[in-house]
């Protein structure tokens, strides 16, 4: 039974960690109505510095966030080389749909 509980967990965590969408990315230009107010993003910038935060304001050349800590952080816009929003849905539905096959698949 404990085998089993930890192959359940695992797999919701990787279907939570795996399921990112990419808003942002080279073939996908950073637009003015890409990111969403008051969402979360994860932001990679040109200078491999990895940002998780939620979206406040944005200006011409600036991105303003806060991270998890609280704390405000300015990103340029020129710096960002990508930006990944979490897909709860989907995450949700792999997750259900690994713990089915564990249960319904015979061993």
């Amino acid at each position: 039974m404990k085998k089993f509980f930890s192959v359940i967990v695992v797999l919701l965590l990787l279907s939570a960690s795996s399921c990112q969408t990419r808003v942002v990315s080279v073939q996908k230009p950073l637009q003015a109505n890409s990111l969403d107010l008051y969402q979360k993003y994860t932001i990679l910038t040109n200078d491999a510095k990895v940002y998780k935060v939620e979206v406040l304001k944005q200006t011409d050349t600036a991105i303003y966030t806060k991270n998890k800590k609280g704390e405000e952080v300015v990103i340029d816009k020129s710096n960002i080389r990508e930006v990944k929003k979490l897909d709860l849905l989907s995450s949700i539905a792999i997750g259900v749909a690994a713990i089915a096959a564990v249960i319904f698949v015979p061993i």
